[in-house]
């Protein structure tokens, strides 16, 4: 209801995303501060979701930005780039201390820039001609699935979505990487972390030879989903072998 009240208030509002039966009805504004609304609340509560490793969200955050002044998105828009510049250096400044385990994001941090990275995107598409919406898409994709699949998969193990587990993608990768390395918990913590952002900055980086294709973003999409999928799998067979061996 607040992001709803919020996006109202500043007219936030998404006309166009290349699918035809959902083009037109965002032609109404009702209807389309309902869309953004649910968009960002799925932005917001995956970001959540995904912030159990020290680096991930912050780093995951760090990565889209400076993918956006990259590529200068960002440079006619009134003071956004300035924005952006100042977002980076406050998120790398945090990212240094949450590595080294003297901060945490917690439930507010995790939302906070879940919602700040989704509204900014949406303004930059807003206002950048001809950029494919499956790009900002693509830049999302992981805390949106990650909130996706997480549903699925409880609703599959008739568990409540509301209920915490343990069974995360990044939580699944730490106890692989814990088992077979046998690193301590911080070395293992940011190593899984790491992992994950740099497989999604390689991927964000082939994104950026064009935006404008949405043929490119919407493979890359399905390539993301494919692979989390297949990890998804191994890393959770992997963890139930090991259960069944300590049982």
């Amino acid at each position: 209801f607040t992001i709803f009240l919020f996006i109202t208030y500043y007219d936030l509002s998404i006309s166009d995303i290349r699918v035809f039966f959902i083009d037109f009805f965002l032609e109404y504004k009702l209807f389309s501060y309902i869309f953004v609304t649910f968009c960002l609340l799925i932005v917001v509560n995956g970001s959540n979701f995904i912030d159990g490793l020290n680096g991930l969200v912050l780093g995951y955050y760090t990565i889209v930005l400076l993918i956006l002044l990259n590529l200068g998105l960002a440079e006619n828009i009134l003071n956004l780039e300035s924005v952006l510049i100042s977002y980076v250096i406050i998120l790398t400044y945090l990212l240094i201390f949450n590595f080294i385990n003297k901060l945490y994001l917690g439930d507010s941090g995790s939302y906070f820039l879940g919602l700040a990275s989704g509204i900014l995107l949406i303004t930059i598409y807003n206002n950048i001609e001809n950029i494919s919406p499956f790009f900002v898409v693509l830049l999302l994709w992981y805390p949106c699935f990650e909130n996706l699949f997480s549903i699925i998969r409880k609703y599959k193990f008739n568990s409540s979505p509301l209920e915490a587990d343990n069974k995360h993608f990044h939580q699944l990768l730490f106890n692989y990487l814990k088992k077979k390395l046998n690193y301590s918990n911080l070395a293992t913590n940011n190593l899984s972390s790491i992992l994950i952002n740099l497989f999604n900055l390689i991927i964000f980086l082939i994104a950026s030879e064009n935006i404008f294709s949405s043929r490119l973003q919407i493979s890359l999409i399905f390539l993301c989903v494919l692979t989390y999928g297949f990890l998804y799998f191994k890393l959770f067979i992997f963890r139930f072998k090991i259960k069944r061996k300590i049982n």
